[in-house]
């Protein structure tokens, strides 16, 4: 029972409530810049970030480990209308990789440190080719959507692999 209540206060800590208000504050700004109502846009984030987070503190390993459900499809309802321009997909990628912060923060992957780079290292450059292929390739030309995306499967491949080879005990040149 004490394991219980550990684990619902870990889920409730202060990083787990500060990541989790990043996710609203990002996902409210979809909404606003992207001419949602200001009622949807704000509410519906801390709604759903609230029973997120209520779902997170309850005993079941299921809602703590799915607890996060409601805010990914709320994320995802606000981009999808949210009106579509530069600013709102920068948004909403920075919205994907705070909810995957949020999301290591459980209490089976506590062994999360203080600085979460392993968590955020390959999406946030998948990420960041993902938006550079959007702004500086041409727009309106199928071929060229087909080639972004090529070239950001064929990078994240690339990361996955090394990233894994590097984390292969005995040496970085036996597993490659």
């Amino acid at each position: 029972m004490t394991d219980d209540l550990a684990a619902a206060r870990f889920v409730l800590g202060s990083r787990s409530i500060r990541d989790a208000g990043v996710v609203t504050v990002l996902a409210a700004l979809i909404g606003v810049v992207g001419r949602i109502p200001l009622l949807v846009a704000v509410v519906l984030p801390l709604v759903l970030v609230t029973v997120s987070l209520l779902l997170r503190a309850t005993r079941s390993p299921a809602a703590q480990e799915y607890g996060i459900l409601p805010v990914l499809a709320g994320v995802g309802v606000l981009a999808v209308l949210a009106t579509p321009s530069a600013i709102v997909v920068v948004l909403a990628g920075l919205a994907g990789l705070a909810v995957l912060l949020w999301n290591s923060d459980t209490p089976r992957e506590s062994r999360r440190g203080p600085e979460p780079v392993d968590a955020l290292l390959l999406p946030g450059v998948g990420l960041a080719v993902a938006l550079l292929a959007t702004f500086a390739l041409p727009p309106a030309n199928a071929a060229v959507g087909l080639a972004a995306v090529s070239i950001v499967a064929a990078l994240a491949l690339v990361l996955w692999a090394l990233f894994g080879a590097l984390r292969e005990p005995g040496g970085a040149g036996e597993a490659l």
